[in-house]
């Protein structure tokens, strides 16, 4: 059974007792960190991206309407709080990303660099999202999809593979597609919520 540490948010974290504040932090903490060093790939960064998320989290807990949605709330919390991270100008904490966009004569952060390092988060985290999409689709849906897209096989080798006619594979694909969008949207819509 999956843990629902994000139910502790329904509560006023000052009043928890210390092993539940100890329990709630230590859960968020790992959870962001994976979500975090994925894309960054910045301990340090990840570090003071998690603090920032959490403090958030826990003064906009009212914010939280619904518990049981609360695990998408905090990564949307997460996700913004990186990407406000990465738009700062002001932020001097890149230890990783330094040698490769810093611009070594002038000593200054190049604007356009940091749009393009905030564009390739968002893209990363958008193929996570479309990856997770694809795999909460129905087996059917989702080995199909991957065949196609991932595998770049053909209707035909899928169809001999799976031993149905190519037209039944265009058919199925046609379905997995408007899945696929209706349930990436739903995810997508909700973390920019």
């Amino acid at each position: 059974m999956e843990e629902k540490w994000w139910l502790l948010f329904g509560t006023n974290f000052d009043t928890l007792d210390y092993e539940l504040q100890y329990y709630l932090y230590h859960s968020f903490y790992h959870f962001a960190y994976k979500e975090i060093i994925f894309i960054i790939r910045d301990h340090s960064l990840a570090d003071d991206i998690i603090q920032e998320s959490f403090l958030k989290a826990t003064s906009k807990r009212n914010q939280l309407k619904k518990l049981d949605s609360g695990k998408s709330w905090v990564k949307r919390i997460i996700r913004n709080q990186m990407l406000d991270l990465l738009k700062s100008k002001k932020h001097r904490h890149w230890t990783s990303l330094e040698s490769v966009y810093i611009d070594s004569k002038k000593e200054h952060f190049n604007i356009e660099v940091a749009a393009s390092i905030e564009s390739k988060v968002e893209t990363s985290l958008r193929n996570q999202m479309l990856h997770e999409s694809i795999l909460e689709l129905k087996p059917e849906y989702s080995s199909l999809l991957l065949k196609y897209y991932m595998e770049d096989k053909t209707y035909k080798e899928i169809a001999d593979e799976l031993m149905i006619s190519e037209q039944v594979i265009a058919q199925r694909l046609v379905r997995a597609r408007k899945k696929l969008l209706s349930q990436f949207s739903r995810k997508w819509v909700d973390e920019d919520e």
